[in-house]
Order: structure tokens, then C-alpha cells, then sequence
């Protein structure tokens, strides 16, 4: 077993030592998740993300480059008449429409 110490501070913080931060895979700006289980306290990287932060993440391919996010939209869900056959398409039912809903 290793032990590491750390001051905490007149807040109530501590530096996570470098040890530890390489260890979780940590750096500046990431967030660690603290569980409390039988008198123990472990220490987990939050790993947990907002899908909102994915947005601009990826570059557009060329044939979407000055496209509005409507025009991007309009083209990923295909011609009229393939989205009609996909909602001629007997229901599967595993599958739940957002119509549906």
C-alpha cells in the first residue's frame, strides 16, 4: 500500500500530489469524483461529459463546409421519398419512433 499526504488548506483544499494525478490520469481542468463506502474514501477521474461539449468538436466534411446546422440536418435525414419508405417500414419492435412518443 503507498501513502501520500497533502496540507489542506484554511478552504478546505488540497493539491491532488503528482503521484496521484498521474495515477488517475488527471490534469489541469479535469474533475475527480470522490465516493464514501465503510469508512473509506476513494478517489475516482470523472469521466462523466456533457454531449453539448461535443458540438463544433469534429470538423464538417468538405461537402458540409459553409452549410448551415439546418441545411446539415436537412441533408443527413435523405431524399423524401427514402424517409417515406422508412416510415412506410412495418415497426420493429425494439424500436420506438420519436413520432411515436
Amino acid at each position: 500500500m503507498t501513502s501520500v499526504t497533502a496540507k489542506i488548506t484554511s478552504k478546505g483544499q488540497i493539491t491532488l500530489p503528482k503521484e496521484i494525478r498521474e495515477r488517475l490520469g488527471v490534469g489541469n481542468g479535469d474533475t475527480v469524483r470522490f465516493e464514501i463506502e465503510d469508512g473509506e474514501i476513494k478517489v475516482y477521474p470523472d469521466r462523466s461529459f456533457d454531449f453539448a461539449t461535443l458540438i463544433g468538436a469534429a470538423p464538417l466534411s468538405e461537402e458540409w463546409d459553409g452549410l448551415s446546422a439546418a441545411e446539415v440536418i436537412e441533408a443527413l435525414r435523405g431524399e423524401p421519398d427514402e424517409r417515406a419508405a422508412v416510415q412506410e417500414a412495418p415497426k420493429h419492435p425494439n424500436v420506438t419512433r420519436l413520432g411515436d412518443l
